[in-house]
């Protein structure tokens, strides 16, 4: 069984951006909405966004595995990056709230006032103001698709669509010599650990911001 090493860490840096944008899609809007606006099950709603945490992942591999199955999406990328959103979502939607609710309320009032409406306020304004709090969560995200191996390992089939973590483990199994194995293992946190060494100042700000409030 032959791997393409540089294939793997493409496989990965692609589900890990598609889920960062996924994620940063819903949870932005989400967030506002819990953080900002008032309806029915508001404080409800913002206390379980983090329940789906309670289910062990190992508890949904089976249901997805055969769902999947029957639709043709278990041995595919776009399986995956349909997978690690819905398990980043709730996490990134809990971080941003707590920003959002730290953002003064008037910002919103004075946005209503001339005229902009919520979705303008939300890219106007929230967004802007928010750049430390949504990098540190892409960031976390990014960490999170890029590592994840239960899902990767059920799911994938295909040597030429591993992920690097599928296929790391996938040569530990083969004769591989135990010094590249851990060769491989390096290089696997090398991006990570730039890209946080980039972010770092978003990361940390953005943490606490978030933690402060909400």
């Amino acid at each position: 069984m032959k791997y393409d090493f540089l294939t793997l860490l493409l496989n990965s840096a692609f589900v890990s951006v598609v889920t960062v944008f996924i994620t940063l899609l819903f949870s932005i809007p989400g967030a506002y909405a819990v953080a900002k606006l008032r309806f029915p099950a508001r404080q409800w709603l913002s206390s379980s966004i983090l329940l789906i945490y309670l289910i062990p992942a190992i508890i949904l591999v089976i249901p997805l595995y055969s769902v999947f199955s029957q639709l043709g999406l278990r041995n595919s990328l776009f399986g995956l990056c349909i997978v690690y959103p819905a398990t980043t979502i709730p996490v990134a939607l809990y971080m941003l709230k707590g920003y959002f609710s730290g953002l003064p309320s008037e910002l919103d009032d004075a946005g209503l006032m001339d005229g902009l409406t919520r979705w303008q306020i939300i890219l106007k304004i929230s967004i802007p103001l928010s750049v430390p709090a949504i990098a540190s969560v892409a960031l976390y995200v990014f960490m999170i698709a890029w590592n994840e191996f239960l899902f990767a390992f059920m799911f994938l089939d295909d040597v030429k669509i591993f992920t690097l973590s599928r296929g790391i483990v996938s040569l530990d199994s083969t004769e591989v010599p135990r010094q590249h194995l851990m060769a491989a293992a390096v290089v696997a946190t090398v991006p990570v650990l730039f890209i946080f060494l980039w972010f770092e100042k978003f990361l940390v700000s953005g943490l606490t911001s978030g933690s402060v409030k909400g």
